[in-house]
Formats: C-alpha cells, sequence, structure tokens
C-alpha cells in the first residue's frame, strides 16, 4: 500500500549522513543550509542516519557526527540526537545517550529494512521494478565490453523479459537476485532545480538502478525517496554529486503516485587548485578545525561557501544569517575554501568576543603555566588568565596561535641585541634609555598596567623624550621581539621580578 505525501505547508528539511567517516566540511556545510533554511522558515531539521552499508560503517562515526553539529549550534529538533551532559570546553562526552525523537521513526535506516522490502514489492508487483538474477561475473563481462565500446556502463536489461512465471521459478529455487527499477526506454525525465532550475535527462541513458541489493539492504535511492516521503521532507538539500541520480528519484516519486519535494542541489566546495575539496586540502574532518576556530566563526564562513546575502557585509551574526538565508541566493558556480579568509573572519569574532569568554576558548589549548624563573601565574588568580588572554586578543587569528602569542612569557626568546637599538638611536643612546627605565621599575610599587604605562609616559613628557627612544627598547628587552603585545600589559602578567630581570639582560648585552 503506497504512502502518500501528507501535507507541504511546514518546511521540514533532513540531514542524513552515512556513518562511514568522519563529517567533512561539505557535508557540514550541507547540514548548516538546511538548518538555517528550516530556523528561517520556522521549520524543522530532521537527522536521519543512512547507516543500510554496514560494511563501511566507522566506529565513532555517529558521535563525531553529533559532536560537529553539537559545537556549531546546529540543534536538531527531530530524528537522531544526543542525550546527555555536553562539556563547553570538551564538547560530547562518553557518557552521552543517543536517542530518536519524532513520531516518524525509526530515523536509523538499518532499523527500516521492512519498510524497504515492502515498497521495493509494490514496485515489482506495478511491474515498475523487476527482479534481476544476474551474477556479479556476468555484470562484471558486460561492463568491460561497454567499456571497450566506449558505451556508458549501464545494466543492459537482461533480466527485463523474464516472465512472471520464470521469475518466480527462479525466487522459489532460492536464486540469489536483487530488485531493479525499470526505466522507460524513451523519452525524458525532468524536474526543477531551485538552484539550476529545469534539468532534464534523457531516459535511454539513465541505467536500471538496483533498489534492493541481494542481503535484502536497500540501496540509497529506494531509501532516501521512501524515508523522505514518509518523513514529510519538503526540501531535499544535498550535495551536486546527486543531480544525476535525480532522475531516478523523480521516477519512483512519479511510480509510488507521491509528491515530489523541491530539489536544491548545493555547488561542491572546491579547494584552491579548483579539484574537489579533500583531505589533501587541509582538515580531514570538520572537528580538525575545533582547536583553531570559534564556532560561530566558522558558521558564518561556512554559509558564506556558495551563498551570498547580496550585500558587502562579511561578519554577519547567527541570527542575521537566520533572517537573510534565502535558497535563491545560493550560487550556481562552485565556491573556493580559503583557509586565509576563515582566518580573517576568525579574527574579527575574536577581537570582538568577551575575553573571559575567550580565555574559556582557550583553556582546552592550555594556558602557560610558568614563567622563566618561577614566576607562576595562570593557576594563581583568575584575572591573570584574563590578562593574559587580553594582551593578545587584538593579534589572534586562530585559538592555537594563542601557544605562540604566549611563548615570551614562559621563555624570554634568544634574540640579537642589535634589534634592542630603534632607528636613529646608537649603542650609547639604547643603553641610556634601558637604564632609565630599569630606574623607573625598581622604584615603582604599584605594579599594574595602568600604574606601568603612566610612569613611562609622565617621564617621557617630564623629560621631553620620544616615547619610541624610550619603549622600543624596554619593549624588546621584555619580550625579545621585534613586533610584540603591549609593553606594559606584558610587564604586568610577568611580574616585577621577571621584568627587571629581563632588563637588566638587555643592559648587559649592551656593555
Amino acid at each position: 500500500m503506497t504512502t502518500m505525501f501528507m501535507s507541504k505547508k511546514q518546511v521540514r528539511v533532513r540531514f542524513a549522513p552515512s556513518p562511514t567517516g568522519a563529517p567533512h566540511v561539505g557535508n557540514i556545510r550541507t547540514a548548516l543550509f538546511a538548518w538555517l533554511f528550516a530556523r528561517n522558515q520556522g521549520g524543522a531539521f530532521i537527522l536521519r542516519v543512512e547507516d543500510t552499508d554496514q560494511t563501511r560503517k566507522e566506529e565513532g562515526s555517529l558521535e563525531a557526527i553529533l559532536e560537529s553539529l553539537d559545537w556549531l549550534g546546529l540543534t536538531v529538533d527531530e530524528g537522531v540526537m544526543a542525550k546527555g551532559r555536553r562539556s563547553k570546553v570538551e564538547g560530547l562526552n562518553s557518557n552521552l545517550e543517543i536517542v530518536e525523537k519524532g513520531d516518524k521513526g525509526p530515523y536509523f535506516q538499518s532499523k527500516r529494512l521492512d519498510i524497504y522490502k515492502e515498497h521495493a514489492k509494490i514496485l515489482v508487483d506495478q511491474g515498475n521494478a523487476f527482479y534481476c538474477f544476474c551474477s556479479p561475473e556476468r555484470l562484471e563481462g558486460v561492463r568491460q565490453e561497454q567499456q571497450a565500446k566506449k558505451e556508458p556502463p549501464r545494466y543492459d536489461g537482461h533480466c527485463l523479459g523474464l516472465s512472471e512465471e520464470e521469475s518466480k521459478d527462479k525466487l522459489d529455487a532460492g536464486k540469489k537476485h536483487v530488485i531493479r527499477m525499470k526505466i522507460p526506454e524513451e523519452g525524458e525525465t525532468f524536474f526543477e532545480d531551485v538552484i539550476k532550475g529545469k534539468v532534464s535527462f534523457k531516459n535511454s541513458l539513465i541505467d536500471h538502478q538496483v533498489l534492493l541489493k541481494s542481503d535484502g539492504f536497500p540501496t540509497y535511492h529506494l531509501a532516501s525517496v521512501v524515508d523522505d516521503n514518509l518523513m514529510e521532507v519538503s526540501h531535499v538539500i544535498r550535495a551536486d554529486e546527486w543531480l544525476a541520480s535525480t532522475p531516478k528519484h523523480v521516477l519512483l516519486y512519479k511510480y509510488f503516485g507521491w509528491s515530489v519535494p523541491k530539489w536544491v542541489h548545493l555547488p561542491i566546495i572546491l579547494g584552491k587548485d579548483k579539484s574537489k575539496l579533500s583531505k589533501r586540502h587541509g582538515a580531514v574532518s570538520v572537528l580538525d578545525y575545533k582547536q583553531d576556530y570559534l564556532p560561530d566563526a566558522m558558521v558564518n564562513y561556512l554559509a558564506f561557501l556558495g551563498w551570498n546575502p547580496k550585500t558587502d557585509q562579511e561578519i554577519l551574526s547567527r541570527a542575521e544569517l537566520i533572517k537573510q538565508f534565502d535558497l535563491d541566493k545560493i550560487n550556481k558556480n562552485n565556491p573556493i575554501f580559503d583557509v586565509e579568509k576563515l582566518n580573517w573572519i576568525n579574527a574579527q569574532y575574536i577581537k570582538k568576543m568577551d575575553v573571559k569568554e575567550l580565555g574559556d576558548a582557550i583553556l582546552p589549548l592550555r594556558l602557560p603555566a610558568e614563567v622563566e624563573g618561577g614566576a607562576r601565574y595562570s593557576g594563581r588568580r583568575g584575572h591573570d588568565r584574563i590578562k593574559i588572554v587580553k594582551l593578545i586578543q587584538d593579534r589572534m587569528e586562530k585559538l592555537s596561535d594563542f601557544e605562540e602569542l604566549t611563548s615570551f612569557l614562559r621563555k624570554l626568546p634568544d634574540y640579537e641585541a642589535l634589534i634592542l637599538i630603534p632607528k636613529k638611536m646608537n649603542k650609547k643612546e639604547t643603553l641610556e634609555m634601558l637604564k632609565t627605565s630599569l630606574g623607573l621599575a625598581l622604584k615603582l610599587e604599584d605594579w599594574e598596567e595602568s600604574s606601568l604605562r603612566q610612569t613611562w609616559l609622565d617621564y617621557c613628557e617630564e623629560k621631553d623624550t620620544k616615547r619610541g627612544d624610550l619603549l622600543w627598547p624596554l619593549r624588546v628587552a621584555v619580550t625579545g621581539l621585534e613586533r610584540s603585545p603591549d609593553v606594559f600589559g606584558s610587564m604586568d602578567v610577568l611580574g616585577k621580578e621577571e621584568s627587571i630581570k629581563r632588563i637588566n639582560q638587555a643592559v648587559k648585552s649592551l656593555q
């Protein structure tokens, strides 16, 4: 008995990953577009797990998918989801229970085998599908022959001519078989795609697709169509690589007498070399980006991979993305994954972030625990950590930059004494400036950034000394770097003893 599509009043979109590996950028970009569209339309975002290919299933893959969605804040309304406590620092924990929520389940395809068998049988009874008893060896021979003739590989229709009685005899004899869909020999199958417009395929080039394999498991083509209908999916949002399969799906909808959903085939993300994005372009899993990027920045960047608000605005909050997201604004051209642009967007979010929240985001990367000489600061007081983060916040592009940018606090880098000398000054003049700073440091009791800044700037004004002449050698002495964070913030974090030790070392290097 066929099941009619119930209603299209509510937008219902699904993300249907296979647990066959870590979720990559393309997978999650598809999920993001579906999620944004659902939120924009007040609809439902469904997570369905397409786990019928048991041979390719990987342990921990589903957990990685759920962690990726959780990290990016793509909440699931219906389907498979994680139940339990989450850690802000570490994401999903091992004690989470994976559950199903909704009245259209099961949402694991491996639990729906009877549904697929029933629908495959319906197609056979209608005459829109047939039993195929061809052996793998015969099919390989046909493929090689077609290849030799430079013909497109497709099933040659060998079992199409079997009578009902012949098929029954083979089935009764336990002959191994699959179920294939019938394709019209003439004419075209066409459909409207939201992004590409009208798309048509000659039926003579469409293969008699296997729908149900010999082990009783369905192929993607049958399972996705049956599930999308029964789960009342209104828009099928998926990668462009499925475009060539869509005519088969359109025919299946027609055979079952179901209303066809709207098709949205997203342009494929490319690497800078214009080839399909893969692990050789960088991260294998989207979770590989977790140590470097803020979730809101990643969402902002991924949203612009194939979509554009048609304005010059490049930084959009999650709320703005939801409000402005429109399927009609998805580009036809394949977007290029540009890490430099991702870094720039991430830097904008870091600069605007509350310093305490940024510290919490950096915490898993471990704040430096000690300064050379034993001056411990990271675990001493909460505001010490905030001072460290604030010191380098404007210089960060990635969260992992924190380690390198703060390394001078742990240990003074080796540096050439010559970099202590500012332009238009000589060694003797620089030495005098360092001795002046040493004297100011020794006398100062209130060792806080504001007091440090005021002391040195007051001296420059009173003695009519150029700030650069006094502060350049001081900054290099304290940090060991030609380019470094604010010198007074650095001295505040290092503390009086360590700062004086470093200035003394610089003085000796010029004597």
